[in-house]
């Protein structure tokens, strides 16, 4: 199967035009909450998200561009890459890419089809990585970017005080922004996203300038069951990176409310918990979040129109993904281990 095979349904099993609805005034909801600025993580692919399009057949692929568009007014966007995936080459397509040129690309393609300019923040910078690393900024500054090396941090996130001094998030250069909305995307996960939103709340605070965290998700929908098909399919997408599906302990405790997330929303829950009650006064509304569902906006299992196609697309999503793993093993990048991987969250189902 290639990887670029879709399967076309006769009728879509979701309602693309809801979610871009919806998804808009979830946003725009959470923006009233807050004083001044918010910074937004975006989970997943920032202008194309063809994973989604094919687990959920009605889902504009562009439907961040669509929501954003609206929003490029207010918003700037800081885009963040791993220094250790630019030094090691990390693959991030099925073709064969440079890691920095496929960032590169994200880049330049966010400010043509958005019309706001990147900021772009070098995160997890260290000895081992640093050449490479200010070789990149000087490429992008020569191609007229502002960009910023944020180091690795010693002792992120469990040791608060020591992340807190100046030996680390009080070292680093603040990235100046300036409108009350900051998307924060990335090129792959790992990337630094939350690090950077919480450095720039935490230098904002310090400035006695308040601003707030959340977080825009897709996958997996927190209100379908844990092993629905399209959470599965989002296991098998992250089958390289060992994320997985588990119950939000924290929602259910707080509203006695079944909820589904993965294993890192939840370790980043707890670091957004820790460190905004650290140095953020009570009353700002990061602090009021109970659970890691509360942190993000989904409004995707609201717009699921037809379940059964959503399931039958979903499977196939796995079986295309054990293609594309097979395609990056079978030229020396992959490890088998992805494929077992999923062949275990195929017998799931």
């Amino acid at each position: 199967m290639k990887t670029s095979d879709v399967t076309k349904y006769d009728k879509p099993g979701f309602d693309g035009e809801k979610y871009v609805a919806k998804q808009t005034k979830a946003i725009l909801d959470r923006i009233s909450k807050f004083k001044n600025r918010l910074y937004l993580e975006i989970w997943g692919k920032f202008l194309y998200d063809s994973h989604a399009s094919r687990v959920l057949p009605g889902f504009f692929p562009d439907s961040k561009k669509r929501i954003f568009l609206n929003l490029k007014d207010k918003a700037e966007i800081i885009f963040c890459l791993n220094a250790r995936d630019l030094a090691s080459n990390r693959q991030l397509s099925s073709e064969d890419i440079d890691y920095g040129d496929y960032c590169l690309k994200m880049i330049s393609d966010i400010e043509k089809e958005i019309w706001i300019r990147p900021k772009i923040s070098i995160n997890r910078v260290s000895l081992d990585n640093e050449i490479e690393s200010k070789k990149y900024k000087d490429r992008l500054q020569k191609l007229g970017y502002r960009a910023y090396l944020r180091n690795e941090i010693v002792g992120y996130p469990t040791d608060v005080d020591y992340v807190l001094s100046e030996k680390w998030y009080g070292f680093d250069e603040y990235i100046n922004v300036e409108k009350d909305l900051v998307l924060v995307t990335w090129a792959a996960s790992s990337s630094g996203k939350m690090s950077t939103c919480l450095w720039q709340i935490y230098i904002e605070q310090t400035m006695l300038h308040e601003s707030w965290y959340a977080k825009y998700e897709t996958f997996p929908i927190w209100n379908l069951p844990l092993d629905h098909p399209v959470n599965l399919a989002y296991e098998a997408a992250t089958a390289d990176i060992w994320d997985y599906n588990m119950m939000d302990y924290y929602h259910e405790k707080a509203y006695s409310m079944s909820s589904v997330n993965y294993n890192r929303d939840l370790e980043a829950f707890e670091i957004v918990r820790d460190l905004a009650n650290a140095f953020l006064p009570v009353d700002n509304y990061t602090r009021a979040y109970k659970s890691p569902t509360d942190m993000g906006i989904n409004t995707a299992g609201f717009c699921i129109i037809n379940d059964d196609i959503i399931k039958q697309a979903s499977i196939e999503e796995i079986d295309r993904r054990i293609s594309w793993y097979q395609e990056i093993i079978d030229r020396g990048d992959g490890d088998k281990i992805w494929i077992e991987r999923c062949q275990k969250i195929k017998e799931r189902l």
